[in-house]
């Protein structure tokens, strides 16, 4: 019963932040995709999937990007952080939240479809308490077809954002260091 309470609190802040702006940050722009695309090459060196679902992984990747990103919105603050760079903030929204739970559909039925044994509210709450505590996608292992849709379905959501507003290139750049 507690674990339900939990997965209910988990949906509610997930969803909720969905709907609010918040600043875009290269740690999750940039360090968790390239973190995934690097977990999913030795996850793919040690088990050797055929290349048909390697490449139905990546394009599902790719499409559920474009999906969750056509209803993001993206605002210039005006702002400078504390590296000197514009901040910008972006609104999820329903598209996000829609791709999100096709990618999750996709996992668990990757995951039947090899014979494994799915949990679903724990991979569920899983899912979620990665989304809301982003030093989880550390400690949490995934199978390969996870970490491949999800570093590239977050690198090209990153891509378009940048195509939708410019500034969110220059917002998660690395911080120039100035020579003394």
């Amino acid at each position: 019963m507690g674990g339900m309470l939990l997965l209910i609190l988990g949906i509610f802040f997930f969803t909720r932040n969905l709907f609010r702006f918040e600043k875009v940050s290269r740690f999750e722009a940039v360090i968790l995709p390239v973190y995934s695309l690097i977990m999913a090459w030795l996850a793919l060196d040690q088990h050797h999937p055929s290349v048909m679902a390697i490449v139905v992984t990546a394009i599902f990747g790719v499409l559920m990007a474009w999906l969750q990103s056509w209803g993001a919105r993206v605002k210039v603050t005006g702002e400078q952080d504390k590296h000197d760079r514009p901040v910008v903030e972006v609104r999820r929204g329903w598209w996000y939240l829609i791709g999100w739970l096709l990618i999750f559909v996709y996992g668990i039925v990757f995951a039947v479809m090899l014979g494994e044994h799915v949990n679903v509210l724990e991979e569920a709450g899983n899912e979620i308490a990665k989304d809301l505590f982003s030093f989880r996608n550390f400690s949490t292992a995934s199978s390969w077809n996870i970490y491949l849709q999800s570093g590239i379905a977050s690198l090209v959501y990153t891509l378009l954002l940048v195509r939708k507003e410019p500034k969110v290139k220059h917002a998660i750049a690395r911080r120039q260091r100035h020579k003394k």
